[in-house]
């Protein structure tokens, strides 16, 4: 099961790390849990705002320059039409977007002039009506492209990649900002005690606990990409059948360490509970992680079966 990691692997581990901090840093920064949403919801577009406006209020040469730049941001959806060939129906998306885009950032440079009290809210609201068209328009190219692909591996690949970068992102955003509240929640609702250390050991642990299945559904992932490189190769190869009996033990295991953590973590709660101020009523099982790693057990036990029958067969002619 142990083997060289591959360039790409490298390459696919370092743009992983660099969402993990970037993930961190974002949870850390100053910006309060409740103006999260709203600054995600709203970026770039208000940014974008803010700095036209300057620069329009900066003088005459400044307002032409901002007049301009705003065209061009706004002309960037349509844009992307020049670039795509053999045109359908959804890249009418495109001129959509560059439309409301006009009005957004009309909105977003002159936010006293928004048909709501101006504020951050208003601006998130009006970023998410561009952001939806976006998301929109991906959904349904990426629909059309599977639809009309004759390599169906490539596109399996790059799901494999977005599953891993999702499972980061849950790992250190969703999990870790959940830490971080919960700190917030222990030192705010026990102010004056110092015997705190076992309760914050405890929720770390929990997190951890917590976030193992997705860590693990990485290693699995990775694995699976080695699986694809192989089958993509020869199907029938050694190579592939040893790459799907690596993948079948890296989710045994993962299925195997995922349960006796969450029991282990109860049964140490168990044991310690007169020590904790903060105890954990919920039973981790995280069913999608779960899932995802069943499916894929089954599927290359699959791979390996059909092996199994081609040499059965094979030995018949």
């Amino acid at each position: 099961m142990v083997s060289c990691i591959s360039q790409q692997e490298k390459i696919s581990i370092a743009l992983l790390v660099v969402q993990a901090v970037i993930c961190v840093v974002f949870i850390l920064s100053p910006i309060s849990s409740a103006d999260i949403l709203p600054f995600i919801m709203a970026f770039p577009y208000a940014q974008i705002g803010q700095g036209l406006r300057a620069l329009s209020l900066s003088g005459a040469v400044g307002n032409a320059i901002a007049i301009v730049l705003y065209g061009f941001v706004c002309l960037l959806p349509m844009s992307v039409l020049l670039f795509i060939r053999g045109k359908r129906a959804v890249d009418a998306i495109l001129p959509l977007i560059s439309i409301v885009l006009f009005v957004v950032m009309y909105y977003m440079i002159n936010p006293g002039v928004i048909p709501m009290v101006a504020g951050h809210i208003e601006q998130a609201v009006l970023g998410s009506i561009v952001h939806s068209l976006i998301l929109a328009y991906l959904v349904m190219k990426i629909l059309q492209l599977f639809g009309a692909a004759t390599d169906l591996g490539r596109y399996i690949g790059v799901m494999l990649h977005l599953l891993n970068m999702l499972f980061v992102f849950v790992i250190f955003g969703l999990v870790f900002s959940r830490m971080i509240a919960a700190f917030t929640m222990l030192e705010a609702g026990n102010t004056g005690s110092n015997q705190l250390g076992m309760t914050y050991a405890f929720l770390v642990l929990q997190h951890v606990v917590n976030a193992l299945p997705y860590a693990l559904n990485i290693w699995v992932v990775f694995a699976a990409l080695r699986l694809h490189s192989a089958f993509r190769n020869n199907q029938y190869s050694d190579e592939t059948i040893a790459a799907a009996r690596c993948v079948s033990q890296v989710c045994t295991m993962a299925l195997a360490v995922t349960v006796l953590t969450g029991a282990g973590f109860n049964l140490l709660q168990l044991i310690f509970i007169r020590r904790l101020h903060v105890v954990s009523s919920n039973i981790n099982f995280p069913v999608a992680s779960i899932l995802f790693v069943l499916g894929a057990l089954l599927l290359t036990r699959y791979i390996a079966e059909n092996q199994l029958l081609k040499d059965e067969n094979d030995q018949f002619v």
